[in-house]
């Protein structure tokens, strides 16, 4: 520690301001820490490799491997041990789970994908560098994206199916609230992949003023919107009793989003109500009588008074101040056709208030909960195939589902091997042979220079005289 101590000092005194003397003590202490770790594994790696020679193997070679770490890059020497007849192996690998070929450490990768989620991949390895000890390619973070975000969908699908918690221990809630919706995003020349979202949750609670969803669950797919209602019908079935439910849905009505899809995705409830998301509705008023301002105003809010009457009277005032001109049928064409969406979305229409539903708010958060995908996929002039933006949108939706650690310790082995009781045994062996007594310091005394001539001191006073 006192070495440690006089080596800042040094750092300090050879350096002329403050932000010289940060940044060489950043480096100072990247590399202490690499060298050290780096160390310790060897020591390490000098155990495990007795058990093998007890089996006969012999050392091969040491190998060098740089490895990156969330602390900065870590040399690390490992011995390959080779037998007759057998594959050489390498004990401190196998020991931790270090894939082969693999550059950087699971930690880093979970982190380097986390800010991937949320910015573009040169943003991201910019990020990384400026506050880390660390260098990664946008290429690399692109391509650990990819695999992580493929890994997701895969658990997304499959791990509903191997559930078997019994319908009595599943989660029984009063309400609970599925909205379904589309986002159009940026693609190479005409090809626009679409990306399918339907989103589960149990309220709207307020957190520190700012509205919060309770328990959100999100899903996505760039497939098709029957797929996006296939994975929310999966995990609804592995996660809740619905029994006694009341199942409050949303949705524009567009193409994949109408009442039955979620009708086949929630079985049996105690009731089920849906809405037609009042934001479509009212810009769908706006573009039918977009020619008459007046007339589309007071349709709105006769539709949320949901007055039949008034919607009726509306119709008719409007179609008689059409004026006569080149476009007139293509007025009353369109006041016709409000008309029909209108009636063929009559029950779908009424509002929340007017259904005697224990809640109040809680619909129409689908479209708001679009922005942390639009914010990256579609607002930062970036273009994607289907299959990119389906493994990104399969990671932004496990961060919000607070489930993107826990996928990736089930699913990838580097995420989830546990260090083996050989790599233990080592370690504990290590500590025994690597502890170091704590000085005492200097014991004073002095030797009595009196004594008989016979006694050991007496002789050796007589042979100085």
């Amino acid at each position: 520690m006192d070495n440690i101590v006089s080596e800042i000092v040094e750092i300090i005194n050879n350096n002329p301001t403050l932000i010289d003397i940060e940044m060489a003590i950043e480096t100072y202490f990247t590399e202490v820490l690499s060298q050290l770790f780096s160390r310790a594994l060897e020591r390490i790696d000098l155990e495990l490799i007795q058990e093998y020679k007890e089996t006969g193997y012999e050392i091969d070679r040491i190998e060098e491997r740089t490895v990156q770490f969330s602390f900065g890059p870590v040399v690390l020497k490992r011995r390959r041990m080779r037998k007759k007849d057998e594959k050489s192996v390498v004990p401190l690998d196998l020991a931790i789970g270090l894939e082969k070929h693999k550059r950087y450490s699971p930690l880093v990768e979970m982190k380097a994908v986390s800010l991937a989620s949320d910015s573009v991949y040169r943003k991201a390895s910019d990020a990384i560098e400026l506050l880390t000890p660390l260098s990664i390619s946008h290429g690399a973070i692109h391509s650990m994206t990819q695999r992580l975000g493929e890994t997701i969908q895969n658990y997304t699908d499959e791990a509903p199916l191997h559930d078997e918690t019994p319908i009595k221990d599943k989660k029984k809630v009063p309400v609970l609230f599925i909205e379904g919706d589309g986002l159009l995003l940026k693609g190479s020349k005409e090809k626009r992949p679409e990306l399918h979202r339907v989103q589960i949750h149990e309220g709207v609670i307020m957190n520190r003023k700012r509205p919060e969803l309770k328990n959100p669950l999100l899903f996505e797919s760039t497939e098709s919107s029957r797929k996006a209602f296939e994975r929310a019908g999966k995990w609804l079935e592995k996660e809740y009793d619905l029994r006694n439910t009341i199942v409050i849905s949303n949705s524009d009505g567009g193409s994949g989003y109408e009442q039955n899809k979620f009708d086949d995705i929630i079985g049996q409830t105690k009731r089920h109500e849906h809405f037609r998301d009042a934001y479509h509705v009212n810009r769908k008023i706006k573009e039918r009588l977009s020619f008459d301002k007046k007339m589309a105003n007071l349709m709105i809010r006769a539709v949320r008074s949901y007055e039949s009457s008034k919607v009726e009277a509306i119709l008719h005032t409007t179609l008689s101040r059409i004026k006569e001109d080149e476009k007139e049928a293509d007025y009353i064409d369109n006041v016709y056709k409000l008309e029909k969406y209108i009636k063929r979305n009559w029950n779908s229409i009424k509002p929340l208030k007017k259904r005697n539903l224990p809640v109040r708010k809680g619909l129409g958060v689908c479209e708001s909960n679009h922005r942390p995908f639009s914010y990256r996929m579609k607002h930062q002039g970036r273009g994607f195939t289907k299959k990119g933006a389906g493994n990104l949108a399969a990671i932004i939706s496990a961060r919000r589902n607070g489930i993107f650690l826990e996928i990736l310790s089930t699913e990838l082995p580097a995420f989830k091997e546990e260090v083996t009781d050989q790599f233990k045994s080592a370690v504990r062996n290590a500590l025994k042979k690597g502890k170091v007594q704590s000085s005492q310091g200097a014991v004073s005394g002095r030797i009595a220079n009196y004594g008989p001539n016979s006694s050991p001191i007496g002789r050796l006073v007589e042979i100085f005289k």
